[in-house]
């Protein structure tokens, strides 16, 4: 139900969500599926552009448990079957996908993945808060009312006051309303980039994300998108680090002019850079990181307003959702005042959000840096990545961290994760220089 309220008037729920991206409607569908009333405040309209439209494995099942049909082989105007990744460079081309045997122990990898009309899926969503019973307030919230670490009310831009019980912010990692107001420590976890994207109406080729890396050997990585939406429609993206895209704007392109001329560099693309004039131009600045402290004692983060993971990675949809079902476990149980509320404070914190910084740091080091991918080659850096982020993704999906003892083993297998990227991305450059030492001393003595 869509509300509307100009007077200074005061509002009353179990829980308020700040924002109505996809973290935050799946929050309020996860709270109000358990008996909560949710008010949910976003002052944007349906439908709006969104990135994320490459789905990773464990989302199909996360869109499930929302309530979204997955079936495969259903025709849906939200869902695209995909088949493959198809990493695209100057020298080679080559696929990106799990084998068989990954679906086995011990990595239970799921090998049914989608690609996503974002608008289209994000409005099956908004239809299942609004059926479950989630208010929709069209306001923009400007001030938080907070007494030491706890909140107190909201305030939004038509005066209306909000009180409720519990608090999320999913407001998003340009807003981040909640860690700005609050001060909370926030660690970047990757370098500043900006995307420029389009949605044609072309016809995809097949099912199979294509990305695109023109100039693998640079030291900053740019890369392009190409991904179906629909029998046809097809999205098109170019991501660009922050200081490539500031020396375009100093030379005095526009957006359009940005986009055009990267996706040019793509044969394959640059008839659609062509007929770009008339396609609206969607844009988005990031740069990936992490609050430490995502949730306090009657508030949560949840989605990029916790953390922030890089768009490479295909994995913003996947953080979202485990982001709304286990942060409205731990809401749900504060509130029925479960003991070791503490303890499930602390889950949330080593599992989810510890997660997406485990991702960031595997996909820097790997692919953005060119400390792997130079030496390596980019095939060895992106299937370094691919493996981390698979079984990374898969073994969190197995272990579900909803109970303190699968926290403590998912957290300690992040923890893990991380010191293996670090010692790989220090080791790997170095062997690599000696192994081609060795075999230039070979060819000399030959």
């Amino acid at each position: 139900m869509i509300e509307s309220t100009d007077g200074a008037e005061t509002l009353s729920a179990d829980i308020a969500v700040v924002g109505g991206g996809l973290a935050g409607l799946a929050t309020a569908i996860n709270l109000a599926d358990r008996g909560q009333s949710v008010l949910c405040l976003e002052p944007r309209t349906w439908p709006r552009p969104a990135v994320g439209e490459s789905l990773e494995f464990s989302a199909p099942r996360l869109l499930a448990t929302l309530g979204i049909d997955v079936e495969a082989g259903e025709p849906k105007g939200y869902l695209f079957p995909k088949t493959s990744v198809q990493i695209n460079s100057t020298d080679e081309s080559f696929d990106v996908w799990p084998p068989a045997w990954f679906a086995k122990p011990p990595i239970w990898c799921s090998r049914l993945a989608f690609h996503s009309d974002r608008i289209e899926l994000d409005q099956q969503i908004l239809g299942l808060a609004v059926e479950l019973g989630v208010r929709i307030l069209p306001q923009r919230v400007i001030s938080v009312e907070h007494r030491n670490d706890e909140i107190t009310g909201l305030t939004t831009d038509r005066g209306a006051r909000i009180t409720a019980k519990w608090y999320v912010d999913a407001t998003g990692h340009e807003t981040r309303l909640f860690g700005r107001t609050m001060n909370l420590d926030r660690t970047e976890l990757g370098r500043p980039g900006i995307a420029y994207w389009a949605r044609f109406d072309e016809p995809p080729l097949g099912h199979s994300t294509n990305l695109y890396m023109p100039r693998p050997d640079a030291d900053q990585l740019a890369w392009i998108w190409e991904i179906p939406l629909n029998p046809s429609q097809t999205s098109v993206g170019v991501v660009l680090p922050s200081v490539e895209a500031a020396t375009c704007r100093t030379r005095g392109e526009l957006p359009r002019d940005i986009f055009c001329h990267h996706i040019e560099a793509v044969p394959s693309l640059r008839r659609l850079a062509l007929g770009a004039a008339d396609v609206p131009i969607s844009s988005t600045a990031f740069t990936p990181y992490r609050h430490r402290r995502c949730n306090g004692p009657n508030w949560l983060l949840v989605g990029d307003a916790a953390a922030m993971v890089d768009p490479l990675t295909s994995n913003g949809v996947t953080a979202a959702l485990r982001h709304a079902d286990q942060g409205a476990r731990l809401i749900t149980e504060s509130l029925e005042r479960r003991p070791f509320r503490r303890c499930r404070a602390w889950t949330f914190d080593a599992t989810c959000p510890a997660t997406v910084a485990t991702l960031d740091e595997a996909i820097d080091a790997f692919l953005y840096r060119p400390g792997i991918r130079q030496p390596l080659g980019l095939r060895p850096a992106v299937m370094l990545y691919a493996a981390t982020g698979v079984v990374t993704n898969s073994v969190y999906a197995r272990l579900n961290p909803i109970t303190l003892p699968r926290a403590v083993a998912v957290a300690t297998f992040l923890a893990a994760c991380r010191v293996w990227i670090r010692a790989a991305s220090a080791a790997l450059p170095h062997l690599a220089t000696f192994r081609r030492r060795r075999i230039g001393r070979r060819r000399v003595g030959g």
